[in-house]
């Protein structure tokens, strides 16, 4: 029984870590990675942003306070029976001065955003994600992105027959996931329409059967489509073609 309630303890945590996690990153994440529980994620995101205010706010003023006593002491013979004037323009000196160490500005940045965090959940419900966390997922995405690319230029090109029906035979090493019955694909000045797609053995796995588009059919979603065993052109020819759009 100690160990179902032990599991069932550290279960329940593990999801509060995890959504108070995912408080802090952008829609998309978390549209991918769904809270445990959609209703308290904006409660988490507002105490969490009411916290982070908090203690960056604490921190800071301790700091500055650690600042401040330390340039006084080192300032202390030099502004002795100085007029009020001096000594309120030394402490705007200090002050500005401790502003430009970035351990003050990064502090000063994440009070900020605690106290927008926490506004926008009292204020609107809203999960307001930290810009850092933001920035590294786009900085992941990019890297990502490239990779792919990468891949895709090391993959062999695709192999395109005219059959003799007037059909078109595509093998591909890549899935291409827009092309199903709702779609026009444009090819050497022909509209065609995904009649069938097959796997096969080999790296050109994916096999797309093109039929060629009847006269008269209503274009819902067009793409051209351009092999690689095909240069590029600058000004791609569009398909000539009767059909009504």
């Amino acid at each position: 029984m100690e160990i179902r309630q032990f599991a069932e303890a550290t279960s329940i945590s593990m999801n509060l870590l995890h959504d108070m996690l995912l408080s802090f990153c952008p829609e998309a994440v978390r549209r991918k990675h769904r809270p445990y529980s959609p209703a308290g994620l904006t409660s988490l995101a507002t105490a969490l942003g009411l916290a982070q205010f908090a203690v960056c706010a604490l921190l800071l003023l301790e700091r500055y306070r650690h600042f401040f006593i330390a340039r006084a002491h080192q300032w202390a013979a030099q502004m002795n029976g100085q007029a009020e004037w001096v000594q309120s323009g030394s402490a705007a000196i200090v002050t500005f001065e401790f502003f430009l160490y970035p351990l003050s500005l990064l502090l000063l940045y994440f009070m900020f955003e605690g106290l927008l965090r926490f506004a926008a959940g009292i204020a609107t419900s809203e999960v307001v994600p930290s810009l850092p966390v933001v920035l590294a997922f786009k900085a992941m995405e990019t890297v990502e992105k490239r990779r792919e690319a990468k891949n895709i230029l090391s993959l062999p090109p695709d192999r395109v027959e005219m059959l003799p029906n007037g059909n078109v035979r595509i093998a591909s090493a890549l899935h291409k996931a827009g092309w199903d019955a709702s779609i026009t694909i444009g090819l050497d000045d022909r509209w065609y329409e995904v009649e069938r797609e097959m796997q096969e053995n080999g790296p050109l796995s994916w096999v797309y059967l093109l039929r060629p588009s009847p006269i008269g059919k209503i274009f819902r979603r067009v793409e051209q489509y351009e092999p690689q065993r095909e240069p590029a052109s600058s000004e791609p020819a569009q398909p000539k073609s009767n059909h009504v759009h």
